[in-house]
């Protein structure tokens, strides 16, 4: 079940781009993972539990 929203503003909780401000692009179904676009280039996909929303930080 999808958590989040296309087009929220997030930032991920872990790694190289943790605090990062990203903005939720896409959601693959079948891995049920959200793929978060922190540049124009830069993008990822991250589980919900890696996710929280910008608001939040």
């Amino acid at each position: 079940m999808e958590k989040f929203e296309l087009g929220e503003s997030v930032t991920v909780t872990t790694g190289p781009f943790k605090g990062i401000f990203g903005i939720i692009v896409f959601y693959d179904t079948k891995q049920e993972k959200y793929l978060v676009r922190f540049t124009g280039q830069q993008q990822l996909y991250f589980s919900p539990d890696e996710i929280i929303l910008w608001s939040k930080k």
